[in-house]
C-alpha cells in the first residue's frame, strides 16, 4: 500500500471511530442519564445528611432529607441553621441533580474539556428561567440565572464548574451577572461524593453598588473604629477578605466578588441537627 492508500485509510478509520476520548458522538440525554444513574447508585443508603460550611468567616449548618420527584429520589435542604448573613451561598451541588430530565431537554452536549486537570462533560444551558438553578449564587439580591454552562467530571459525573449569566434586579434597575463556581476536594462520606470547597467567582456586582450602600459602609466602617481594640480586631480578622473586596468593587465596576465556601463536617443518616 502507497502512502497515498495510507493516509487515506487511517484517515477513513478516524472518521468511522472517532479520536481518542470521543470514541462516539454523546447526547445531552445521553450524558444527564449517566449523571443520574451515578448518582442515584451512591445516595442509595443515604437518607439524610447535614453540611457545616464556612462561609468567609462564618459557619453555616444546612440539613438535607431524601425526598421522590417525579419517581427519583432528591435532597432538599429541610432546615437550616446560618450563623452567617441570610443567603450566603451553599454548595448547592443537589441542584443539578433536582433539575433531572428538565437539564437535559435544555441543554447542548458541546464536548469535552479539560478544567484543573479533570476532564469534563460540557453542557451548554440556553435558558435556566424558572429552574431557580443558580438563584443562591448572589446572597441578599434579586438574581435570575438566564443562560449557563454545567461541567461534569467525565469519570464520577460530578459537577466541577458552574456557570451562570443572568440578571441582578436591585432598586428597578437590571444589572447583568456572571457567576463561577468551582468545585474542588471532592471526599466520599459514607457514599456521597462531596466537594469541600467551592470557590464563587460572581463579575459585575459593582455596578450594583449606589451612593446608600457606599454610605453604609463608611458607617460600619466608623463603628468599627469606635469599638474596643480587641473587639475591633476580632471583627476585622473575620471580615477581611469581605470589607477589601467591597473597597475593590467601590473603585472598579470590573473588580469581582470571590467567595469561598468549605466543609468542615458532613454528617450522614443522623437526622436534623440538634
Amino acid at each position: 500500500m502507497n502512502v497515498r492508500a495510507l493516509s487515506l485509510g487511517l484517515l477513513a478509520s478516524l472518521v468511522l471511530v472517532g479520536t481518542p476520548g470521543q470514541l462516539s458522538a454523546q447526547s445531552a440525554s445521553e450524558i444527564v442519564d449517566a449523571m443520574l444513574a451515578e448518582y442515584e447508585a451512591r445516595i442509595a443508603n443515604v437518607e439524610n445528611y447535614t453540611l457545616v460550611q464556612a462561609v468567609m468567616g462564618f459557619e453555616a449548618v444546612t440539613y438535607y432529607e431524601k425526598e421522590m420527584s417525579d419517581g427519583r429520589p432528591v435532597f432538599r435542604t429541610s432546615m437550616a441553621g446560618v450563623a452567617a448573613q441570610e443567603g450566603s451561598p451553599a454548595t448547592g451541588i443537589d441542584d443539578v441533580y433536582a433539575l433531572g430530565e428538565d437539564l437535559a431537554n435544555r441543554s447542548e452536549y458541546r464536548g469535552r474539556e479539560r478544567i484543573n486537570d479533570y476532564d469534563v462533560h460540557v453542557l451548554e444551558i440556553s435558558d435556566l428561567r424558572g429552574t431557580g438553578f443558580g438563584t443562591n449564587v448572589a446572597q441578599d439580591s434579586e438574581f435570575e440565572p438566564t443562560r449557563g454552562r454545567v461541567y461534569l467530571d467525565v469519570d464520577t459525573y460530578t459537577p466541577r464548574r458552574f456557570i451562570f449569566e443572568g440578571e441582578m434586579t436591585r432598586d428597578a434597575s437590571v444589572i447583568p451577572l456572571t457567576a463561577t463556581m468551582d468545585m474542588g476536594d471532592y471526599r466520599e462520606v459514607e457514599g456521597l461524593l462531596v466537594p469541600f470547597r467551592t470557590m464563587t467567582t460572581i463579575e459585575g456586582l459593582g455596578a450594583a453598588i449606589d451612593p446608600e450602600m457606599r454610605a453604609q459602609f463608611e458607617e460600619m466602617q466608623r463603628e468599627l473604629e469606635a469599638m474596643p481594640a480587641q473587639q475591633r480586631q476580632m471583627v476585622e480578622a473575620m471580615m477581611a477578605d469581605q470589607m477589601r473586596q467591597f473597597e475593590a468593587m467601590m473603585s472598579d465596576d470590573a473588580a469581582p466578588m470571590v467567595i469561598e465556601v468549605l466543609v468542615t463536617e458532613v454528617r450522614v443518616n443522623q437526622g436534623p441537627p440538634r
